[in-house]
């Protein structure tokens, strides 16, 4: 047993080593690539999407707002609420539409230059919440993650590097506590993320077996090459099933040692790619990408401030 009098001595080393962590203070630069990165993913998913807009969000697309608007979360603020609200002022189900996508488009614009950052992030995030309101029959995991990384523009330090907010108050990019605190923050979500994610395949018997894998490449929605060779090879599918499940569990853990980290990030990346490459969701992977590049990847490729300032 640990006697009491290392107690006080023990407790005080964990204490400092918590803090460390937690407030030496971080260049901001990976925020802002995260900053860049989300803007530029989110402007690309609505061109993506423009040409089917109105079947996705509008009043008489694949699911009308008479049908939309009845469900168990009516209180959550959409598109169509915000129509009954504008009808007054004579405004068109489809102009409000369109009106609710320019301004998210203008907000990521802003935000992605770099220009009166907070505003434009808070705006980002009010109309992608609207969004994801509305058209339910587009969504899956990247609108998860867009709305998750807007939030955190709109309070992380994400404008003190490579943005117009930087240049026009020609302030330097220096370290602050607040972009370590940023910075954590995303390192500790993402943990989490893949932590649970992991954990949640190694119940599913699917997933040592190799079905996983099998069912994911053979759907026709997510087929973009003829697997079937699988289903004569099987213990390649199920390889493959075992590594997914090692870099998700393995990656709270993994990712900090700084011996290991690059080989982390960088089978971290090739899962998102292999899942790009072969199931066709580019906006998932990226984003995936993006947020492991910001949060653990872009150290390894450029000296940390300290050392830059020393050298």
């Amino acid at each position: 047993m640990i006697g009491t009098s290392r107690v006080g001595p023990l407790a005080r080393q964990h204490w400092d080593a918590g803090a460390r962590f937690l407030f030496t203070p971080a260049a901001p630069h990976p925020l802002a690539i995260f900053r860049v990165g989300t803007s530029a993913l989110a402007l690309l998913q609505i061109g993506m999407i423009w040409p089917s807009l109105l079947q996705l969000y509008g009043n008489f697309g694949f699911v009308q707002w008479a049908i939309s608007e009845v469900g168990a979360d009516t209180w959550l603020p959409s598109i169509g609420k915000l129509c009954l609200l504008l009808q007054p002022f004579r405004i068109s189900s489809t102009a409000c539409v369109h009106g609710v996508f320019a301004v998210y488009a203008l907000s990521l614009v802003g935000l992605g230059l770099g220009w009166r950052t907070r505003p434009f992030a808070v705006a980002a995030w009010l109309t992608h919440t609207l969004t994801v309101n509305s058209g339910y029959i587009s969504l899956y995991g990247v609108d998860t993650m867009i709305h998750i990384c807007l939030f955190y523009c709109m309070w992380m330090p994400v404008s003190a590097a490579y943005s117009l907010d930087q240049w026009l108050r020609r302030r330097s990019a220096s370290a602050t506590v607040g972009a370590s605190l940023g910075l954590r923050t995303l390192q500790l979500h993402l943990c989490i993320i893949y932590l649970n994610t992991g954990l949640a395949k190694m119940r599913g018997a699917q997933w040592w077996n190799g079905e996983a894998i099998w069912r994911a490449l053979m759907q026709p929605q997510f087929a973009v090459f003829d697997c079937s060779f699988l289903a004569r090879v099987p213990i390649v599918a199920m390889l493959a099933c075992w590594i997914v499940m090692l870099i998700e569990v393995g990656y709270p853990f993994l990712i900090w040692p700084r011996r290991i980290r690059p080989v982390w990030v960088a089978a971290t990346i090739a899962l998102h790619l292999g899942i790009g490459v072969m199931m066709g969701l580019w906006m998932f992977s990226s984003m995936m990408i993006l947020m492991t590049f910001s949060a653990f990847g872009f150290a390894l490729l450029v000296k940390p401030h300290a050392e830059r300032a020393s050298s």
